[in-house]
C-alpha cells in the first residue's frame, strides 16, 4: 500500500504538471503528429456527401449569366450591376460574402465604384478575389504591386513548400474603393481546358500566400493565420478552428467535385428585387440563413471560377469535423491511466512491468485510433502515455517483488 500511496502522489504531482506544459504548448508538436496520422489513416472519411441542391446548403451561388448580358450596363458587368445585386443581397445577412473574380474597371475608376463600395459596407464579412498568374517555375520574387500587407501568409508550414504552385505576378487587385473592408485572396482563372483543382496556397519568395478559398475559409471558421496549420506532401491539408479540415493535393490543391450541389440563384432577380418581387420563395429560402453566398460571371461551363469556388465551399463545409475530447473527459482518460499504472506497481512483477506498460500504452493509442476511425474522435496521447510510462519505470523499480519457491 505505501508504494501505491507514493506513487499516486508521484502521478498527481506529474499530471499536474504536465497538463501546466501541455496548456503552455509543450507538447503541441507531439500532438500534432499524432493528429496527422490518425487523419492520413482516415482520408477516405473527408468526402463531402452528394446532398440535393434543394437541400438546405450553407453555400450560394449568386451568377451573372453571360447569356444576359444584354441585360447589364456592360460586360463584364459594371459597378453600377453590382451595386444593384449588392443592395438585393443585404436584406438577406449572409455570413461571407465571396466574389473570386477581380472587382476592377481601369484607371480613372468609372461611376458608380464609390456607390458599389458603399452596397459591401453592410456585410460582416468579404473576401475579394486579385487576379494572378502563376510563374513557369520558382526561384524569381513575384510581382505583388504594394499588396505585401494585404496578403497574410500562412505562420504554421510543414512539408516541402517547393510543391507548391509558384506565384508569377498579381494582374490586377480589386478597386481600391472596393477593398477597403475586405480580405483579399490570390485568384488564378481556370486555363482552356477547365481545372477542378483550386490552390489553397500559392508560394511566393519562400512563404505561402492565401487564395480566395483559403482565405474564405479562414472567415468561415474564424480562424487567424496564426492558429490555422499548413500541411504539405503526404497526407496534405488545412487545419482550421472548431475542428475543420481541408484535405489537400500534395502540391496544396483542393480537388473540387464537378458534380458537387449549390443553389444557384440569377443576379438579375436580385437587381429588380427594389422595383418587384422577382425572388421565387425558393430563392429566397436558398439566401436566408447565414448563408456563404458567392458571386461572379457565369457562362454554363462547369467550371467558371465562381462556380468552383461556390462548389468548393460546399464540400468543405459539408465534411466531418474533428473533434477534440473534452477537457473533463480528458481527465477521466488521465485518471484511468493513472488507475492502470496504480495496477501496474501494486500486481504486476517488477521484471515484467515495462513490457505489460508498453503494452497498456499500445492499447490506450489503438483505442484512440479505432474512436476516431469510427466517430473522429480524438484525444491528445501525451500526457496518458506519461502517466503509464512513469508507472512502468517505477513498478519495475519498486513493483512487487516476484515470489520464490522454497527449495525442499
Amino acid at each position: 500500500m505505501i508504494r501505491a500511496l507514493i506513487l499516486v502522489i508521484l502521478l498527481g504531482s506529474l499530471g499536474w504538471w504536465l497538463d501546466r506544459e501541455h496548456r503552455a504548448g509543450r507538447f503541441q508538436r507531439v500532438d500534432e503528429l499524432f493528429l496527422d496520422f490518425l487523419v492520413a489513416n482516415a482520408r477516405d472519411r473527408f468526402v463531402a456527401p452528394g446532398n440535393d441542391a434543394s437541400a438546405s446548403s450553407p453555400v450560394v451561388l449568386v451568377k451573372m449569366r453571360a447569356a444576359d448580358k444584354a441585360e447589364y450596363a456592360g460586360w463584364p458587368p459594371r459597378p453600377l450591376d453590382w451595386q444593384m445585386v449588392l443592395k438585393g443581397l443585404q436584406g438577406y445577412n449572409p455570413a461571407a460574402l465571396v466574389i473570386p473574380e477581380t472587382l476592377f474597371w481601369g484607371r480613372p475608376s468609372p461611376e458608380f465604384v464609390s456607390e458599389a463600395a458603399q452596397a459591401l459596407t453592410p456585410f460582416p464579412s468579404i473576401v475579394l478575389g486579385v487576379e494572378a498568374q502563376l510563374a513557369a517555375s520558382p526561384g524569381k520574387p513575384a510581382f505583388l504591386g504594394g499588396l505585401e500587407d494585404s496578403l497574410p501568409p500562412f505562420q504554421k508550414v510543414r512539408g516541402d513548400i517547393a510543391t507548391v504552385p509558384p506565384l508569377g505576378a498579381l494582374i490586377s487587385p480589386p478597386d481600391d474603393l472596393m477593398r477597403r473592408q475586405a480580405e483579399l485572396g490570390v485568384s488564378i482563372p481556370t486555363d482552356a481546358k477547365g481545372s477542378a483543382r483550386l490552390p489553397y496556397a500559392v508560394q511566393e519568395s519562400g512563404r505561402l500566400l492565401p487564395t480566395v478559398l483559403a482565405q474564405s475559409l479562414a472567415r468561415i471558421s474564424k480562424t487567424p493565420y496564426a492558429a490555422q496549420r499548413l500541411l504539405l506532401g503526404p497526407g496534405a491539408g488545412a487545419y482550421l478552428s472548431n475542428g475543420s479540415f481541408v484535405p489537400l493535393s500534395t502540391a496544396g490543391e483542393f480537388t473540387v467535385n464537378p458534380k458537387q450541389p449549390v443553389p444557384e440563384v440569377d443576379a438579375l432577380n436580385l437587381m429588380t428585387s427594389e422595383l418587384a418581387d422577382a425572388l421565387s420563395p425558393q430563392d429566397k429560402a436558398h439566401l436566408s440563413g447565414d448563408k456563404v453566398i458567392v458571386i461572379g460571371t457565369d457562362d454554363g461551363s462547369p467550371n467558371g471560377l465562381a462556380r468552383l469556388h461556390a462548389q468548393a465551399l460546399a464540400q468543405v463545409l459539408a465534411l466531418p469535423r474533428l473533434r477534440l475530447l473534452p477537457t473533463w473527459a480528458q481527465w477521466i482518460i488521465w485518471g484511468a491511466a493513472s488507475l492502470v499504472g496504480v495496477c501496474l506497481a501494486v500486481f504486476v512483477p517488477r521484471r515484467k512491468a515495462l513490457l505489460r506498460g508498453m503494452l497498456c500504452i499500445f492499447a490506450a493509442l489503438v483505442a484512440c485510433f479505432l474512436a476516431f476511425q469510427s466517430s473522429m474522435i480524438w484525444c491528445p496521447p501525451t500526457l496518458p502515455a506519461a502517466l503509464l510510462a512513469v508507472s512502468a519505470v517505477f513498478a519495475r523499480i519498486a513493483g512487487r517483488k516476484e515470489q520464490t519457491q522454497p527449495l525442499t
